[in-house]
């Protein structure tokens, strides 16, 4: 035990940019006492390691969890160096950890795309078209925009989880077991709805297209042109599962205007833009600098950032975040799979709160 706490206090203290002298200053022992724990000389006792993980922004089993314990049958794909984050590695896993022990009491069916290798775009288009209209055919829809996909793979077991994580240029992460289903994270830190619906139909592509090439770990491997081809890949199959082809075309013929072409499909005006682009219909470049000028006019000087999205945007209100996560909580209590601390812990309320959600939720059942 001695040396997994000291292997995972040196993991998470330089993950933070800590020198021993600092996490010892925060966790309020010695810089001594640190570099004995490091060096698995001696072992602290409850009440310090509760500190130190507090201090280090973990929980007290992260600290006593071996690395690579946790899920054995996951491999995860994600486009950010996690091998210098261990604390959101850790984060990551005890998502998936708790949602597939949800699903475990429930007895809820996982689901997981069927794997089909494609490592480029170019001379497979068709091939990726049909692959998503093979996926929008599982989820029962037909040419129509999807309503909200996030309710949609959840109805089939797809695990989903949309949280605010604040790490720069991060969309979302997908995890995979051929027993326990597949898994995607969507980051909402001050990301738009379109883009978070965007990135779950992106990480679907990789979990489709890259699943060989999953990683035990949350690190990132491979060239940086072999990463720009496979993303390529998963952008392309993410459009023409929001977008098909042919409805496409139809709408397109009806109208040229952007922003109702955005809005029928409800994605975003770049979504719509790369695919006239790739139809060879406008130059991406000038039709791109063209909105931003018409926008910073109607917005008296203010910039369309690529973070943004052209008006009318899709409300939050509309894409309730994790909705089949928190009914497998709320059917886990149900039949007693977990106490009411655990529940009010897991849907962030107090124990009160969740008494009185789940008298309200008794009074409007149907019998």
């Amino acid at each position: 035990m001695k040396e997994i706490i000291a292997a995972n206090l040196i993991r998470y203290r330089k993950s933070l940019g800590l020198s021993q002298e600092q996490l010892a200053e925060q966790a309020g022992v010695t810089r001594q006492s640190i570099n004995n724990y490091e060096n698995a000389k001696t072992l602290p006792d409850s009440k310090i390691l509760s500190a130190l993980a507090t201090t280090l922004g973990i929980t007290l089993d992260d600290l006593l969890r071996s690395q690579g314990e946790g899920l054995p049958n996951f491999r995860f794909r994600a486009h950010v160096s996690f091998n210098t984050n261990a604390q959101f590695a850790a984060q990551v896993l005890r998502m998936l950890q708790t949602y597939n022990a949800l699903e475990q009491a429930v007895g809820l069916p996982t689901y997981t795309p069927e794997s089909t290798p494609c490592y480029q775009v170019e001379g497979n288009e068709k091939r990726i078209q049909a692959i998503a209209a093979l996926f929008r055919h599982r989820l029962g829809l037909g040419d129509a925009p999807i309503t909200n996909l996030f309710h949609s793979v959840g109805e089939i077991g797809l695990k989903v989880l949309r949280q605010p994580i604040p790490i720069k240029n991060f969309f979302g992460l997908s995890a995979c077991s051929d027993i326990e289903g597949a898994f995607v994270l969507v980051n909402t830190h001050n990301i738009t709805i379109e883009r978070q619906l965007f990135t779950l139909a992106h990480e679907i592509g990789h979990l489709i297209f890259h699943r060989v090439e999953y990683q035990d770990t949350l690190i990132e491997e491979g060239n940086k042109q072999e990463e720009t081809t496979r993303e390529h890949v998963a952008d392309y199959f993410a459009s023409h599962l929001l977008v098909p082809q042919a409805e496409f075309e139809q709408m397109y013929a009806l109208t040229q205007d952007i922003v109702k072409l955005k809005r029928h499909f409800r994605v975003s005006y770049l979504v719509i833009l790369n695919r006239l682009a790739e139809m060879g219909i406008i130059d991406l470049a000038k039709e791109k600098a063209k909105i931003c000028g018409i926008y910073k006019k109607q917005h008296d000087g203010a910039a369309l950032q690529n973070s943004m999205e052209l008006p009318p945007t899709l409300s939050a209100k509309e894409y309730p975040e994790n909705e089949h996560y928190e009914y497998l909580i709320w059917q886990s209590l149900k039949i007693g799979k977990i106490s009411e601390m655990k529940a009010a812990e897991l849907l962030n309320l107090t124990v009160e709160k969740l008494r009185v959600h789940r008298q309200e939720n008794e009074v409007y059942a149907v019998a």
